[in-house]
């Protein structure tokens, strides 16, 4: 009995996953919004913010994704009949509320790049708990100029790729993807995260960066900013799940949550969700992973001088001494995996979303595989069963 209500329970989950899926919204992208001319010069794929409108039966969600100072990515939840608009010369200028909804958005979430760490890792921990200033180095990523790469827009996806060369002391190549869809469904680069159709997939890689030379065994972090429109008193909660199933992600059996207390008591907040894996190749498979490690987020001293130079002091202003704003600090690389100059490539994955992140979903070639590999002997015990107690009867008969 228990392994027939596992199966109907297997079954049950799967479809409930696919009727998830039938969840769509409508897109509409726009690149560098109204613009003019003389700022935004097509010619010189410079200066890109992407505003992109994900519009559901009852409401919309924008997406901004602004790679003019530090990178940032927005995520507000609105009425469906909401708009945007950016004065331009004041936007370039750093100027406050230089970008407005025509109403106040119901909800908003989202995070900033706000700086690369180079750090020499004596003892090859991996972890970023190096208190020896001399063996750290801080690059601010508003100094970085994003040369845009590839902008695609459909019904399904929008997508925008930027590259850095980098900055004096640090050059090489920095990309980052940026990526939301219309449903609900697994990334299509590894690590194939789980995104909703109210999330945003952010990608960055380094390659053959050119580190301090007075660091023999470097490695990178990342801080990230996290920004919600809840009370700043509040924390972030870091929840790590534990998975039987790589499918996915071979080889990767957690998936990390950092979620907004709204997120996490009634799915209404927003999240960062990421595998603890980085690759250090661009055939990115399990022989090419190695770990990543976070901080706890921590709030930072003057929140206003830490959102300088992003969407949401454009937005909001000084009022974002107002809401929760928290940083976190990712590195990249693992005990014995010879550092970064062993392969001068490393990546990280992650999603951003509102509400709260889907569980992993198994795919249906696993779903019929566990079906046959436990009903058929469960049919056999049963068949088995039934013929026992029929020839018994007969006998007795």
């Amino acid at each position: 009995m228990k392994w027939y209500l596992w199966l109907l329970n297997l079954g049950l989950f799967y479809a409930a996953s696919e009727a998830r899926r039938d969840v769509r919204r409508k897109l509409t992208a726009q690149l560098n919004p109204d613009c003019p001319d003389d700022i935004c010069d097509e010619m010189s794929n410079i200066t890109s913010m992407v505003h992109v409108s994900s519009q559901g039966a009852n409401d919309a969600i924008h997406y901004i994704w602004d790679l003019t100072g530090k990178p940032s990515a927005l995520v507000a939840l609105c009425g469906p009949d909401v708009t945007l608009k950016i004065d331009w010369r004041n936007f370039m200028d750093d100027k406050d509320t230089s970008v407005q909804f025509s109403e106040k958005p119901r909800y908003v979430f989202g995070v900033v790049l706000s700086r690369l760490w180079v750090y020499n890792d004596e003892e090859d921990v991996g972890t970023f708990t190096v208190t020896n200033t001399s063996q750290i180095n801080s690059f601010p990523l508003h100094n970085f100029a994003w040369e845009r790469l590839g902008f695609h827009a459909s019904d399904d996806s929008v997508e925008i790729t930027v590259r850095s060369r980098g900055v004096k002391d640090l050059s090489g190549n920095f990309e980052l993807s940026l990526a939301t869809f219309a449903t609900p469904d697994h990334g299509p680069m590894t690590p194939h995260l789980m995104h909703t159709e109210n999330s945003t997939q952010i990608d960055l890689i380094l390659d053959s960066v050119h580190t301090n030379e007075t660091f023999p065994q470097p490695r990178f972090a990342i801080e990230v900013v996290l920004v919600a429109m809840e009370p700043r008193k509040d924390n972030y909660t870091v929840v790590v799940r534990k998975s039987l199933d790589d499918e996915f992600t071979p080889g990767i059996f957690k998936i990390i949550n950092v979620a907004s207390p709204a997120s996490l008591n009634a799915s209404s907040g927003g999240y960062l969700q990421y595998r603890p894996v980085s690759y250090t190749h661009e055939e990115r498979d399990v022989t090419t992973s190695t770990q990543t490690y976070q901080s706890s987020p921590a709030t930072p001293n003057n929140a206003i001088k830490k959102l300088n130079n992003t969407i949401f002091r454009s937005i909001f202003g000084d009022s974002v001494e107002t809401m929760l704003v928290q940083a976190l600090n990712v590195s990249f690389g693992g005990s014995g995996d010879g550092f970064y100059t062993k392969y001068n490539y490393t990546t990280w994955t992650f999603v951003v979303g509102y509400g709260a992140p889907l569980p992993d979903k198994l795919s249906l070639f696993v779903v019929v595989v566990a079906t046959i590999g436990l009903g058929v002997p469960l049919l056999l015990l049963c068949c088995g069963g039934c013929y026992v107690c029929v020839k018994r009867v007969r006998n007795n008969t």
